[in-house]
């Protein structure tokens, strides 16, 4: 059995939910031959106080998991509310390539919501997640905030730097 591939939907910030919302419906009927499950992936926070609440965790992008491998199935797509386009820039939309579509079938593992994950170290210290969403994932700390017990943690995603905050935990120094 194949793959699935998994398209990066460009959209306007704050319009994730509302084009799922569209265009989910318009996937799961017989009205297009396009077929699949539209994800947008966010993280549960924590504020000082111990108030929790959610974030986007890559705002814009609204993840497309399907079998389709014609790219001209994906045109109803661009008919959604706050469309931006299909990532990456090039002439005709592509399915993200290997690395990417892991980073974002280990995130899906755990569903389209991120919970809270701990870790504890310091500036510049490399780093391996041993559990979670983010299991193996390995990055580099670029901030400690030992107040409010969160890090931000630098890794490659889609051919560029992504900065992730998490709380502490379940990290390991590589």
């Amino acid at each position: 059995m194949e793959e699935k591939k998994i398209y990066c939907i460009w959209v306007r910030t704050g319009q994730e939910d509302n084009y799922v919302k569209e265009m989910q419906p318009l996937l799961d009927s017989d009205e297009i031959e396009l077929s699949g499950t539209l994800h947008v992936l966010k993280k549960q926070m924590r504020l000082k106080n111990g108030k929790e609440y959610m974030e986007l965790f890559f705002p814009g992008y609204v993840f497309l998991e399907t079998d389709e491998k014609e790219i001209i199935k994906l045109l109803p797509l661009t008919k959604g509310k706050g469309f931006v386009k299909i990532l990456p820039q090039t002439a005709s939309a592509q399915p993200l390539c290997t690395s990417d579509r892991e980073i974002i079938k280990s995130l899906l593992k755990f569903g389209s919501t991120i919970g809270i994950v701990h870790v504890d170290f310091n500036e510049d210290d490399r780093i391996v997640i041993l559990d979670g969403p983010f299991k193996d994932f390995a990055g580099k700390i670029v901030a400690v905030n030992r107040r409010n017990k969160r890090v931000n943690v630098q890794f490659d995603f889609m051919n560029g730097l992504k900065i992730v905050g998490l709380t502490y935990e379940v990290v390991k120094k590589v």
